[in-house]
C-alpha cells in the first residue's frame, strides 16, 4: 500500500467523477471529492507546498475490523489523522464529531505513538480532539496547517502491517472488565445490526431475531453488547448459554449480576420460572439446542411474549443434531411468529490467513488463497509422556492454550488418551478465544483423497470438536501431530501452500 499526494488524488477522481467507469475504480464519491478539495484550497492560503500534501492513506480501513479513515499520515513520532465532513446541520453535531474522534483515537491508540485527530466540517471549520478530557475544541486554520507542516511522514510505513485486529477484539468472557466498562467498539456491521434490532423492539413488542454467523465474526460480544444497553436502561434481561457457564459467564453473574443460565438448566419444569421475570431473552449458540428444550422455551416466550435474539452458527456443532438453522426450524416450526434475520459474515477474530488454513484443514485445496501460513506450526511428537510434558511446557512457559477433545462420560472413547492434555475441553471454550491455541490430531483423523476423515466411534463428533478447537485462536495456531505420520506429511503439505499455486 502506497502514500498519495492530496492535490493529485481530488484531481484526479474529479477528473473520472462524471465518467462511466468500474465503481471500484471510483476511490472517492462526489461529497468526497469537494470536502477534499476544499481542504486543499484552505492550506494553500498558508504556504503550503507539494510536500505538505504528500504521504497520505486516503480512505484507508483496517483489515477484517472494517473501521476507516479519511485521512491518515504516519510519521516516526507522530500519527495524524484528519476527518473531513460535509456540513453538518443537525442539532447533536458536535457529539457527532466528538464521538467518531474518540472511535478514531482508540483505533489508532494501539499504535503506540502520540496522536493528533482534526476534523474538518465544511462551511465550519476545524476540531481537534483531546483525549485526556474525551472533548473537542475549534482550532484556527493557521494552526492546523503548521501542525501538518511540522510534520514529516515516514513512507516506508505500511499500516496493514501496523494495525494488528485482534487489539480490538475483546471477549466478554476473556475481557470481562474491558467489556464492562466499554474499553471496545462494534464494527459498522455489528452497530447496524444492533441498531436495527433495538429499532424494531420499539415498534414491535413481540419479535425473534435471528442473528447467523460464522466463527469470528464477533456474534458473542455484538449478543452480550446487546444486552448490556438493555441492562443499563433498566431492561430485565436473561441470557441462555447453550454450554457449560465459564468462569466469564461466572464473573457477569456474581460481580455484575448479570442473570444467565447454562441451557442445561432448561427443562419443562424450570423454563418459566427462568424467565421470570423477562423482558427480553438472548440465547447464544442456539443452534446447539435440543428440540424440546426449543419447544418449551417458544412456548414460554408466546405466552409471556418475551422478545428472544437467537444467536448461532450452524458449523459450530459437537454432536448430530447441533447444526440446526434457527432461522428455517422457527420459519417450519412456527410460521405464525414474526421473525428478523440478521447475518455477519466478515471475520474479524481470525485472520485471513489463518481462516485459509482451518478451511484447506478440512478439505485439502478448498481455499485458493494459499496465503502465508506463518501463523500455523505443524509439530511431530511420537511417545505419550513427550506430548504430556511438551504442552504442558507450552503452557506454562510458553503462554498456549491446549484444548483436548471431550470424551464420553459414560462409554471408553478414542480420545480417552488425550484426556490429560488440557483442563479445557471444546465444550469448555465455546464463545472463548485465546490468542494461542494448541491442539493434538492423532490416529483418530486421517485424509481420504483431500478431505479430513474421523473416527466414527467418539460420543461427540471429531470434525465439529476440532472446528470448534481451531476457531477459539486469535493469532497463532500450533497442531501437534500424535504418532501418525502419515497425517504429519498431509498437514506439511497445506502449510507448504503459498501465493505462487
Amino acid at each position: 500500500m502506497k502514500t498519495e499526494n492530496l492535490l493529485c488524488t481530488f484531481q484526479g477522481a474529479a477528473a473520472i467523477d462524471l465518467l462511466t467507469v468500474d465503481k471500484h475504480l471510483k476511490k472517492l464519491k462526489s461529497h468526497e471529492i469537494r470536502n477534499l478539495e476544499s481542504f486543499c484550497r484552505i492550506m494553500s492560503n498558508y504556504g503550503f507546498f507539494y510536500k505538505d500534501y504528500d504521504g497520505y492513506f486516503v480512505s484507508y480501513s483496517i483489515k477484517q475490523i472494517g473501521k476507516e479513515f479519511d485521512l491518515l499520515r504516519f510519521g516516526d513520532d507522530l500519527i495524524l489523522n484528519i476527518e473531513l465532513k460535509c456540513e453538518l446541520k443537525i442539532a447533536n453535531k458536535l457529539e457527532k464529531i466528538r464521538k467518531q474522534m474518540e472511535i478514531n483515537h482508540y483505533y489508532l491508540k494501539f499504535l503506540g505513538k502520540p496522536i493528533i485527530v482534526i476534523t474538518y466540517v465544511e462551511n465550519d471549520g476545524f476540531f481537534v480532539y483531546d483525549s485526556t478530557a474525551n472533548t473537542i475544541s475549534s482550532i484556527a486554520e493557521s494552526d492546523v496547517a503548521e501542525i501538518i507542516k511540522a510534520h514529516t511522514p515516514n513512507l516506508a510505513i505500511d499500516p496493514d502491517k501496523e494495525f494488528i485486529p485482534s487489539n480490538y477484539l475483546i471477549s466478554p468472557f476473556n475481557s470481562t472488565e474491558q467489556f464492562i466498562n466499554g474499553e471496545y467498539f462494534l464494527t459498522t456491521t455489528q452497530q447496524k445490526i444492533k441498531t436495527e434490532i433495538k429499532e424494531k423492539l420499539e415498534t414491535d413488542r413481540f419479535v425473534y431475531f435471528c442473528i447467523a454467523a460464522n466463527a469470528g465474526t464477533g456474534k458473542t460480544l455484538l449478543l452480550y453488547d446487546i444486552a448490556k444497553e438493555f441492562l443499563q436502561g433498566g431492561t430485565n434481561v436473561v441470557l441462555i448459554h447453550s454450554g457449560k457457564l465459564n468462569d466469564g459467564h461466572r464473573k457477569l453473574q456474581g460481580t455484575y449480576g448479570w442473570k444467565m443460565h447454562s441451557i442445561a438448566s432448561v427443562n419443562q419444569n424450570t423454563t418459566s420460572s427462568l424467565l421470570d421475570p423477562c423482558d427480553i431473552l438472548l440465547i447464544d449458540e442456539s443452534q446447539r439446542i435440543s428440540n424440546r428444550q426449543m419447544e418449551w422455551i417458544i412456548e414460554c416466550s408466546q405466552q409471556k411474549q418475551i422478545p428472544i435474539i437467537f444467536s448461532y452458527d450452524p458449523k459450530q456443532y459437537l454432536r448430530s443434531g447441533e447444526d440446526r438453522d434457527v432461522l428455517s426450524y422457527l420459519e417450519t416450526k412456527h410460521p405464525d411468529i414474526p421473525v428478523c434475520a440478521k447475518k455477519l459474515t466478515t471475520k474479524i477474530r481470525t485472520n485471513k490467513e489463518l481462516a485459509s488454513f482451518i478451511t484447506n484443514l478440512f478439505d485439502i485445496g478448498r481455499s485458493k488463497d494459499h496465503l502465508d501460513y506463518s501463523c500455523v506450526t505443524i509439530e511431530y511428537v511420537a511417545n505419550e509422556n513427550q506430548l504430556k510434558n511438551y504442552i504442558a511446557y507450552l503452557h506454562q512457559d510458553r503462554g498456549w492454550q491446549p484444548i483436548k477433545y471431550t470424551t464420553s462420560l459414560y462409554n471408553e472413547d478414542p480420545f480417552d488418551s488425550l484426556d490429560v492434555i488440557s483442563d479445557k475441553n471444546a465444550h469448555d471454550v465455546i464463545g472463548q478465544e485465546f490468542s494461542k491455541v494448541v491442539f493434538v490430531m492423532d490416529s483418530n483423523f486421517r485424509y481420504e483423497g483431500n478431505r479430513l476423515m474421523a473416527s466414527r466411534y467418539a460420543y461427540y463428533s471429531p470434525k465439529g470438536m476440532l472446528y470448534q478447537i481451531t476457531t477459539r485462536v486469535v493469532d497463532e495456531l500450533k497442531i501437534i501431530v500424535f504418532n501418525n505420520p502419515e497425517l504429519y506429511l498431509k498437514l506439511l503439505e497445506i502449510k507448504a501452500m503459498d501465493n505462487s499455486q
